[in-house]
């Protein structure tokens, strides 16, 4: 497991942050220009001077315009790569704040009260993203491109409250009836994790792959 994983992570979950997208918001150039320079740090994450730097750039950038979405949700990759917990937090909650029915961003930020051993807010948050997955899942087909993500997103929901019977059951079921490909193959690979496991899996990059 190395930095991509870790990149993997947040870009991936990026991609479904939205279940009902908000009017489109035009984002002041200035900002989008700071937002692309930190971006090009990426590959930097793990180098604490880099992600410092990106940090700077990403702190301008929604200074300029309050309601940039992508430079609050690409700042945590980099606040994550330093441990930067607390700070998290308030990204996620600006990111809740623009997108409260994304169910990532509510797990996001129970990851990191786990991270600062708040297991009382942490619940809350997994608890939301739960429901919203739940509410979801209870309409939406098989055969929806976005049915792997929800489904493993409640199995990482249901991990992290501790309901792990209910979690290995969903991601045998998953496993079982999807044909291949990155979700299937990180729907086994969670099978039988606890939630400090998943969390060191998925969140940290310290398990070999």
């Amino acid at each position: 497991m190395t930095a991509l994983r870790l990149l993997y992570i947040f870009l991936l979950m990026g991609f479904y942050s939205c279940i009902k997208k908000p009017a489109k918001h035009k984002v002041d150039p200035a900002a989008v220009d700071l937002h692309n320079n930190a971006m090009a740090m990426v590959p930097y994450v793990k180098n604490a001077d880099s992600s410092r730097k990106a940090i700077l750039l990403l702190d301008s950038a929604t200074s300029i315009d309050s309601n940039y979405y992508r430079a609050y949700f690409h700042k945590l990759m980099f606040l994550y790569s330093l441990k930067q917990y607390d700070k998290a937090i308030v990204a996620t909650q600006n990111l809740i704040r623009l997108r409260p029915g994304a169910h990532d961003l509510h797990t996001f930020a129970g990851i990191f009260y786990e991270k600062i051993n708040d297991s009382i807010s942490s619940k809350k948050y997994f608890q939301k993203s739960l429901s919203i997955c739940n509410t979801v899942l209870d309409t939406m087909r098989l055969k929806n491109i976005d049915y792997e993500m929800f489904t493993i997103n409640k199995a990482v929901n249901l991990i992290m409250l501790n309901r792990n019977t209910e979690a290995n059951r969903l991601l045998n079921q998953l496993a079982a009836t999807q044909a291949g490909g990155e979700m299937k193959e990180i729907a086994v690979s969670m099978i039988g994790l606890n939630k400090d496991a998943l969390i060191e899996m998925y969140y940290d990059g310290k398990v070999s792959r």
